[in-house]
């Protein structure tokens, strides 16, 4: 063996399940699955791996935790929710993982459409799943377009006692206000629902026959109507390229570049393209592309109805074997065209992969990067910077923002805000977040950046040096970046806490263009989180007064009656009326508002 195992490898079961290594400090470095647990965990020991990745962290390990399952499958789908929930370090990690967004047609007198995203909990028919939120933006536009129905929150709907603007450019029907009945109503939505399940050809005839029709008996308006309707659709069919290909199909290839791996999805459903989606896979670069597919189709296809086919480019019986175990019911195929249009797909979503691959921002980044050292005179080019800034209204509500950014951009894993104690006093906040950060990385809540960024001058700076001095911390880089009389970008002052000379680079300076992105998205981030305040604040309520009325109720009842001014013109019996109200509750809420 290459290195002592910290167990006893024959007392580890022989049958299928997942593992996790774990450090000293009994951190989980790393989890795999496996068909024989004792086989796959033995094999990290008796050789050096082939990947650089998985050599140093078996080097770290020093116990072994391990789960049976009842199959290889089980074993993978198990493996994949503990990494998602505990996202080790030398894991391959999905990046911008996010739930895929779906049109929804709810179900109600009178539906609307919109976008949803999450656990499909609310009543109604739900459409996609689409790639990206632009596409379903996309989608709905020319929904409303060919059969204007709503998109209006229930509360507004409930209220309304003239129609919108979206009536008055042609997008809404308007049923809030009795512009269209019940029943053609039903028609529009039955028609949109038609739409988006790909009954295309049998809409288009039918509105032919509409179109003749209405031109026959003069009635040219509406017959112009139906003729843009057609043209409309005729254009989008005429865009779909791909045809030959099932109706629904998901066509996924992994794409590399240098160190970078990604996984370009393609989406089709009711006949459609719905486009291209790239998602990020950190830690993947020794990591073949079977282990990168098995991570994905557990991520997409767990929660998610798969469609009745998908076209990867090399076929695994893991891949059949782990959606028959997530839908037993369903009748997926899993297939590796070597010929025709499905072939031909696949290459065009490849050639979208690595297009937003090659997009990627992160080669011009490290040379911006070696750019920041030389322009302060760093030892060595930073892989880690960080920025802080402070944000306050008139001396009050005083928030702060600390941001990092590495070569592939912002790192959000390691955003924080912080609700500061001082008032008004920009020296005084800044020490106390220096100090509160600080404690983060002394705790290893947070990484030590190798360059921290001061949003503010000399003085600033020198506060914040003050700081890390008490808390034994000199070692920290940080630059206090001071804004010119202008406030433009590139007229800015730099100050470094090693060197007392002041750098003024200039605008077309890549250093100093790194520099006021990463300074610029902590102020961003301060002042969102400063209008979040400001808008708590704002939005105190007087049912905020009355016990028992907590922000489920308050928002219950602000939805049912479409604001406060409604509420007070409810009577008892209609607050009643409200889900969570009782008749106490009804009488505690009138009154109040009626003694005031």
């Amino acid at each position: 063996m290459w290195i002592t195992p910290p167990i006893d490898l024959s007392t580890l079961p022989t049958e299928p399940g997942v593992y996790r290594m774990l450090d000293g400090k009994r951190k989980v470095l790393y989890v795999g699955k496996a068909r024989n647990l004792r086989r796959r965990v033995s094999s990290y020991f008796q050789s050096p791996p082939d990947s650089p990745r998985i050599q140093a962290m078996v080097q770290q390990v020093r116990a072994i935790e391990t789960t049976i399952t009842t199959s290889e499958a089980e074993a993978l789908i198990l493996e994949h929710n503990l990494i998602k929930q505990i996202k080790p370090r030398y894991n391959v990690l999905l990046k911008d993982a996010k739930s895929y967004p779906y049109i929804l047609l709810t179900e109600e007198h009178y539906p609307r459409l919109r976008m949803y995203r999450g656990k499909r909990e609310l009543a109604g028919e739900y459409f996609g799943p689409f790639p990206h939120t632009a596409a379903v933006h996309e989608t709905l536009h020319l929904m409303q377009k060919l059969f204007r129905i709503r998109d209006c929150e229930d509360a507004t709907f409930r209220n309304r006692t003239r129609p919108c603007m979206q009536y008055q450019i042609g997008r809404c029907s308007a049923p809030c206000c009795g512009k269209v009945g019940m029943r053609d109503y039903q028609r529009q939505v039955e028609q949109a629902r038609a739409f988006l399940r790909g009954r295309d050809q049998q809409y288009l005839r039918q509105w032919q026959k509409e179109m003749e029709q209405a031109a026959s008996t003069l009635d040219f308006e509406r017959a112009a109507q139906l003729r843009d309707r057609i043209r409309m659709v005729r254009g989008i069919l005429a865009r779909q390229h791909h045809a030959g290909l099932p109706d629904d199909v998901d066509g996924i290839v992994i794409v590399r570049r240098g160190d970078r791996v990604g996984a370009c999805i393609g989406t089709r459903r009711a006949g459609r393209d719905l486009g291209t989606r790239l998602l990020r896979v950190a830690q993947a670069r020794d990591a073949d592309d079977e282990e990168v597919l098995q991570m994905l189709f557990a991520e997409r296809y767990q929660h998610e109805p798969p469609p009745s086919t998908i076209l990867v480019e090399s076929g695994d019986a893991m891949l059949h074997r782990l959606l028959r175990l997530l839908h037993p019911r369903a009748r997926i195929q899993v297939h590796a065209p070597q010929r025709g249009k499905k072939l031909d797909w696949l290459r065009h979503i490849r050639r979208n992969g690595e297009q937003q691959l090659r997009g990627d921002s992160r080669d011009t980044q490290q040379a911006d990067f070696k750019a920041l050292a030389s322009l302060l005179g760093l030892p060595a080019v930073p892989t880690l910077i960080a920025a802080v800034d402070n944000a306050h209204l008139s001396g009050s509500h005083m928030v702060s923002a600390i941001v990092y950014a590495d070569v592939s951009g912002p790192n959000k894993a390691y955003y924080r805000r912080f609700k500061l104690n001082a008032r008004g006093d920009d020296y005084a906040g800044m020490r106390e977040v220096i100090r509160r950060f600080l404690v983060h990385v002394q705790k290893r809540k947070l990484p030590m950046p190798d360059l921290l960024l001061i949003d503010g001058g000399k003085a600033q700076l020198e506060a914040a040096m003050g700081v890390a001095r008490e808390m034994h911390m000199p070692e920290l880089r940080m630059v206090g970046v001071a804004k010119g009389k202008q406030r433009k970008v590139g007229n800015e002052t730099l100050w470094r806490a090693w060197d007392a000379q002041p750098l003024r680079p200039g605008g077309h300076d890549p250093a100093m263009m790194l520099i006021a992105r990463v300074r610029d998205e902590a102020h961003r981030f301060a002042g969102e989180y400063l209008r979040k305040r400001k808008k708590k604040q704002m939005l105190k309520s007087p049912l905020d007064a009355i016990e028992g009325i907590g922000p489920t109720r308050r928002m219950a009842l602000l939805r049912h009656f479409g604001g406060i001014e409604g509420v007070k013109q409810a009577s008892r019996e209609q607050l009643m009326e409200v889900p969570g109200i009782s008749a106490t509750f009804a009488e505690r809420i009138f009154t109040h508002l009626h003694n005031r």
